[in-house]
Order: C-alpha cells, then structure tokens, then sequence
C-alpha cells in the first residue's frame, strides 16, 4: 500500500511506538523506512522569559543563576566556556547518532531491509517534512508526545507541525 515511510524519533516512549508500528508497515510492504531525529536547534536557546514560565511551572528544572562580564573577563575564561558550549554540542550530536543506531538496529530486528536512520540539527517539524520529501515518503509516523514539553505548550506539539506541513499522510500514535 504504501511506497517509502518515514518514522519521526526521539527516544520518548511514543515515538519507540512510532517506530515499532513504522517498521512493521515497512516490513508488511516491503519498503524503504527512514528514521530521522532531530536536535531542535530552537530548543537550545530557549527565550528567558519562556525558561522563567517554565521554571515557575515546574515544567523546567531552574538554571542555576549566573552573570558573567565577557568583556571584562579573561580570555582563557572565554575560551574555556566556549570549548565547554563546543562540546555539549558534539555530546549532543554524540548522544542523537547513538539513539539513531538504537533506532535502526530496532527496525532491523522487526524485519526492515532499506534503513536509512540519521540525525540532524534544525527545526523539528521541518527537517521531519523536509526528510519525508526527499525519501518521497508517502506515510509519516509520529509519536503524539515526545520530549518537548515547554516548548509545545507555548508553541503546539511537534506532531501537529508535523501534520499541517506535510505533503503525505501522517498517523500519530499514542
């Protein structure tokens, strides 16, 4: 029935749902299954006065608090801090190539034979739109809830995006 599907991933408990139903859809009609997770570029620097709500809302864990002068400090301090902020990120990359192995040895144990399982840095529901174009992917599978709890009550939820934008058709799964 269907020609290519696409499985939106993030490691929350939906979207391992997402990806066992997109992988034995994939396997029933012997199709290409794509896996894409995103690092939401957006969510990295979230605005101060979203942190604060959630923070207030308890949706959030408070950061700690601290005010640094970088014009008055010294140049190693800036260099250091700057490696450090070099570094979550490749953590972060790290820790999405990781996930995205775990997600493509799940699909290949239900079966999946064309895996192609990536990470990308961007805008959630873009890159998943985007990524589903060039697989000509004619089905998403998303799961309903996923990590981004702060950013979706002030914004929508991911998979909603996800459904408005794209070309194909989309099932959420719960």
């Amino acid at each position: 029935m269907f020609k290519s599907i696409v499985v939106a991933f993030d490691g929350s408990v939906h979207a391992s749902r997402a990806l066992e139903l997109g992988a034995i859809l994939a396997v029933r009609d012997e199709i290409p299954l794509g896996i894409i997770y995103v690092i939401d570029a957006g969510h990295m620097q979230i605005p101060i006065e979203m942190r604060k709500m959630g923070e207030v809302e308890h949706i959030i864990e408070p950061m700690p608090r601290m005010v640094i002068d970088f014009e008055e400090a010294p140049v190693n301090l800036v260099n250091i801090m700057a490696q450090n902020s070099a570094d979550s990120e490749k953590a972060m990359l790290q820790y999405a190539d990781f996930l995205v192995g775990q997600a493509r040895e799940t699909a290949l144990e239900y079966g999946a034979q064309d895996v192609d399982a990536r990470a990308v840095l961007g805008s959630p529901a873009d890159e998943v739109v985007a990524f589903a174009r060039d697989c000509k992917a004619d089905l998403i599978v998303c799961g309903n809830r996923g990590f981004g709890r702060l950013k979706s009550l002030f914004l929508g939820s991911t998979s909603h995006k996800i459904t408005q934008l794209a070309e194909c058709s989309c099932l959420t799964v719960k």
